[in-house]
């Protein structure tokens, strides 16, 4: 039986040959990049239509991206609609979420192509802005809403009222909560697969302070129990970090830098990744072992970290963390 140093080479060894024998990935993330950087001029021209609709949050994932550019609006990590931007007017939606919105969030309000700043479209939003209940006995994702309450508590601004500080979601322009793809499906880190369409990093921020500026893979986990420990979400964001040094490293990795939203050049020859697992916070259960271990790849780096949090009514309330850089106000 592998011990837990073992078990990350031996993560790191299968994503490199899926990699290896299944290199289509480089020229489809090469074109992903091109045509997502053609559309960020359009998407930041049309910054000012959006505003901050707390507790509704604006997500894009790479599909949408670069080609249909529709955003899709979010409460409690769920969608509730997709926005569109039509000529000088933003355009919501709410057809494909009808169903879900009345059974999960007893919403009976629908949507098609409403100008954002009309009647309905405002009583749409004031139905969500109360903050309705979420029917959990229905079986919905929690792993989504957790998520949800952690970009919220990482995009706060001041860091007097953040749990834990010099840590930021990446944006797309700045705006929307991006969903970053990997070819890679590593749910089950014991039989990881290659795929077309594969498993999103859950959660890609930015750890900054002074001028140490490194990328941070979050694995989330909605529960902190035996069967999913945290040395097997950290493998699996070990995972999904490998492929981003890969991808950093491929012809496109300079666009995909940029559209991570740093503003300086791609480390030429040494590049540090932070991977933390990113759970609940129980008695006898947050394991701190793997702490800040580094693991080398080439000339690169990648360091394993936790974040434990603590939550109620739908906000986080505590953060603890091994990654130095960010400091814990609680």
């Amino acid at each position: 039986m592998r011990d837990f140093d073992e078990e990350c080479r031996y993560t790191i060894l299968k994503v490199q040959e899926k990699l290896h024998d299944n290199n289509e990935w480089i020229s489809r993330f090469e074109d992903y990049a091109k045509k997502i950087h053609l559309n960020l001029d359009t998407i930041i021209k049309n910054k000012k239509k959006f505003h901050k609709w707390m507790p509704l949050y604006l997500y894009m994932n790479v599909k949408e991206a670069k080609g249909s550019m529709v955003y899709s609006l979010r409460y409690l990590g769920q969608d509730v609609a997709d926005l569109k931007i039509k000529g000088d007017n933003v355009a919501i939606s709410t057809l494909r979420c009808d169903k879900n919105n009345e059974t999960y969030f007893g919403c009976k309000i629908q949507l098609k192509d409403n100008a954002w700043r009309s009647e309905k479209s405002k009583e749409f939003r004031k139905y969500f802005k109360a903050n309705p209940k979420r029917d959990d006995t229905l079986g919905m994702n929690n792993e989504h809403r957790i998520e949800s309450l952690l970009l919220t508590e990482f995009s706060k601004s001041k860091s007097q009222i953040k749990s834990l500080c010099n840590v930021q979601p990446v944006l797309l322009a700045n705006i929307a909560r991006f969903q970053m793809p990997t070819p890679l499906s590593a749910s089950k880190i014991d039989s990881l697969e290659y795929v077309i369409k594969g498993g999103g990093i859950d959660i890609l921020a930015r750890v900054s302070r002074g001028g140490r500026r490194r990328l941070c893979i979050m694995e989330v986990k909605d529960e902190n129990v035996s069967k999913e420990p945290p040395s097997k979400a950290i493998l699996q964001g070990l995972a999904y970090a490998t492929f981003v040094l890969k991808l950093l490293r491929s012809k496109s990795g300079e666009d995909w830098w940029k559209l991570f939203g740093y503003h300086v050049s791609l480390p030429p020859k040494h590049i540090n990744l932070y991977v933390a697992c990113v759970m609940p916070s129980l008695p006898d259960k947050c394991d701190t072992t793997f702490a800040d271990k580094e693991i080398k790849i080439e000339n690169d780096s990648i360091h394993l970290h936790y974040i434990y949090f603590k939550e109620t009514k739908n906000i986080i309330t505590e953060m603890t963390t091994s990654i130095k850089e960010c400091k814990s106000n609680i």
